[in-house]
This record gives C-alpha cells, structure tokens and sequence, in this order.
C-alpha cells in the first residue's frame, strides 16, 4: 500500500528590512540585493522594505526598483517597498527611524511571517516586540562587544528569535563564545552572480576591451579602498614585485588621491589606480589579471573587525586566476595554499613579494590553481545560496 508524499512546509512570508542607500556602491548594498534578488528567484515571497530615497523626492518619476535592477545586474521581480520617512541620502538619520517605521509598517500590515535583516536596531525591536525574526551578520560581534553579547544571548533563546546566519565559521564561533544557541546559528557563505561574470573572457580579451597591455604582468586588486582596507599594503608589495603592473581597480576620488601620494612618497612607479568601476565592468578586470590579490594584512579582520572573509572572494575564485591572500582563519575556510591559492604571511610585504615572484615563475603552479579555484566557485552562486537559506527559514519559521 502507497503511502501519500506529505506536502512541504509552507514558506514564511518575508520582509527584509534594510536602512541603507540604493542603489550605491558599498559592498552591504550589493550584498543585500543579491540575497534577496536569488531568494526571490527560489520562489521565497520576500520583499525588501528600504526607506524613502532622496533621489526618489529629487527626480520626478525615478523608480527606484528599476534603478536597482540595472545598477546591481539582477533579474526584475523582486518586491521593493519605500517607506516615507527620513529620506535616504546620506544624513544617515534615517537609519535610527526606519527601523521604527517599518517594524511598525510590519506590524500593521501583517502580511509577512519573518522579519529578516542585517540591521541591528531593526533586530531589536524584533526581539522584544515579539515579532519572528532572522539576524544576517559577517561581524563578529561577541568579540566586539562580548558584554552586551553575552546579555542578548540569554534572550537569544526565545521562541521569536529564529537564528542568526553568518558569513563565516570564524563568526559563528565568536556569536557561539557569548553563549548564543548554536542551534540557531547558521553559517552561509556568500556567492557570486554568474551574469555578473558575463561575457567569460579569455585574459587577452579582457585586455583588449579595457586597453590594457597584452604582454604586461597584472597583479588586480578589485574593491573599496578606505583607510580601514590597508590598500597601501599593495603598493608595498609592489615595490618588491617591480616586474609586474599592480593594477587597483575601485575607491573614491579621496582615496585614489591618498594612494597616488603614498605611491609618489615612496617612489613606486608599478601602480595604476582605475578608480571606480561600473559592476559590469568589475569581471573585465578580473578577467584581465594573471594573479588576484586580497590585501594580505590582519588589521582589516583583527584590529577594524569590518572585513572577514571578503566578500570579493567569490568573484575572485569565479574569475578563475591564481589568489594571493593573507593567511587567516577567516580565508583558510575556502582558500587552500597551493590547491586554490598562495596564502602568505600577513603584514610582511617582503615575504609577499617574494612568494608572488615565485609564484609568477610557475606557470604550471598558476594553472593548476586558477582551475582549483574555478571549481571551487561553482558551489558558491548566490542561487546555491539562497536554495540552502530557503530550507533553512522552512525548518525554523
């Protein structure tokens, strides 16, 4: 006798609240709307509830979805609800109310089941109001502020708080250490958008489309450039690398110009800064580099706590290129040295330099990582992402 399949679980109707500006530049942005943009295609009902944009009250008929659909490459479809309030545009006060609006739009509306956010004060509210909700965080916050942490954790087990998802195991061990429950802490890798790496291109390709030099050596670095990201650490790597062009691609003009005096002050000729580069644009040069680099420093992760296992990993290893990156317990959990990438002493610049001189005399070395790193990233796409936080807000909701 058969025995009727029983039916899934319902999926928790989702608002995803954030505070920020889009579309912008800042890496949390593109971070947010690739999550929601592939949990939306996995068929989870989410929408993300943003504040008033000041573009919006500034240009009539701006529609701020469709700007975000273009600005961060994603498909159209994904439910973006503006809330009025204090208009997003830089004042940052928006980021103290918003919150307050939404969760009380969330509550009056009572059309969502789950509150999911990056916010803090959003996550709060949440808890004491009752409403289920799911934190999203890369920080690791029980080493930051391990009191307050500690007095969260013992109300982290009411029934209303679903789970914390983080972007590393390095993060759940510290969200872990203050006593938060470790069956609601999930650890998710971010991902990569495969149409953001569209067209693939060969290395001349790419070249020749940017107008760069098809016989130099290129050593790309790919991302911000504030103080807090130790870029100036390249430009003493390439110092001791002076046969290969360190080409840095991002940052604004403040931080082009802080880097184009350090490079002066020091006499380093082999550095060229691009600036800030379309989304679209970004695969071009990855594409175009013989060797990725990740700024191999430890203040970014042990001293500023704002980058832990950065988020141009994904785009790195898709790229398919050898890495260079620090040897950390936040990157060992995906880079391997000398199976997918070169991990080296952090904060020694001559140690750097000569293991990617060393590196660059072996091309069969070089081979053989760019494809162990190609592997690699076909099991982190945002798609294969979402699918995994899709089940896991299916078992706990």
């Amino acid at each position: 006798m058969q025995t009727a399949a029983l039916p899934d679980k319902p999926l928790p109707r989702v608002a995803y609240i954030t505070n920020k500006i889009y579309p912008h530049h800042n890496t949390d942005t593109q971070q947010v709307i690739k999550n929601a943009s592939a949990l939306h295609a996995a068929g989870l009902p989410v929408e993300l509830i943003i504040p008033l944009q000041l573009k919006a009250l500034l240009k009539p008929g701006y529609d701020v979805a469709e700007a975000v659909y273009s600005f961060y490459n994603i498909e159209k479809g994904l439910k973006i609800k503006q809330l009025a309030g204090f208009p997003a545009g830089g004042s940052n006060i928006e980021k103290f109310f918003h919150p307050i609006i939404a969760a009380c739009f969330v509550a009056l509306r009572r059309k969502y089941d789950v509150i999911y956010t990056r916010d803090k004060f959003s996550a709060l509210l949440a808890l004491f109001t009752g409403r289920k909700f799911v934190f999203e965080t890369y920080r690791r916050f029980g080493d930051e502020s391990p009191k307050a942490m500690s007095w969260l954790a013992k109300r982290a087990k009411r029934k209303n708080f679903l789970g914390m998802v983080l972007h590393s195991n390095v993060a759940a061990r510290s969200m872990a250490k203050v006593g938060f429950p470790e069956e609601k802490l999930f650890v998710l890798h971010n991902g990569y958008d495969d149409s953001d790496m569209q067209p693939v291109l060969s290395k001349e390709e790419a070249r020749k489309q940017l107008g760069l030099d098809v016989n130099e050596v290129y050593i790309v670095y790919t991302g911000n450039m504030q103080k807090n990201k130790c870029i100036e650490s390249l430009i003493d790597i390439a110092e001791g690398v002076p046969g290969a062009k360190f080409l840095l691609v991002g940052g604004r003009e403040e931080d082009v110009k802080r880097l184009t005096e350090y490079a002066e002050t020091k006499g380093v000729s082999n550095v060229i800064l691009a600036g800030h580069q379309p989304i679209a644009l970004v695969s071009h040069y990855l594409y175009a580099a013989d060797v990725l680099i990740i700024p191999p420093v430890s203040a970014p992760l042990e001293k500023f706590g704002r980058t832990v296992l950065p988020f141009k990993t994904f785009p790195y290893l898709a790229a398919g290129r050898p890495i260079v990156a620090a040897d950390a317990p936040d990157i060992r959990e995906l880079l391997v040295h000398r199976h997918n990438a070169i991990l080296v002493k952090a904060d020694d610049s001559l140690q750097n330099a000569a293991a990617i001189n060393e590196l660059l005399a072996d091309k069969t070395l070089m081979k053989e990582l760019a494809g162990n790193a190609s592997q690699l990233a076909k099991t982190l796409t945002w798609e294969a992402r979402a699918n995994k936080l899709k089940a896991i807000l299916r078992k706990i909701w």
